[in-house]
């Protein structure tokens, strides 16, 4: 997968932010494909989002995905 630099930008803080958190809890840190699995997982959650153009409700977890 190609990301643009502004999207690894992001992500990189993202990263950062979760690793550290993590660290002070004493838990190991996360790979940036965790860090992207969460939140993919984390927009199934939402009630709608908005994705390319499309805005899609949801009905509930994973539902855009069935």
């Amino acid at each position: 997968m190609k990301l643009s630099p502004e999207t690894r930008d992001i992500i990189r803080q993202y990263k950062t932010v979760v690793n550290e958190s993590r660290q002070s809890a004493g838990l190991s840190p996360l790979k940036t494909e965790r860090i992207i699995e969460e939140i993919c997982y984390y927009m199934t959650c939402q009630n709608s989002v908005y994705i390319g153009g499309a805005f899609i409700i949801q009905r509930g977890q994973n539902a855009a995905l069935k």
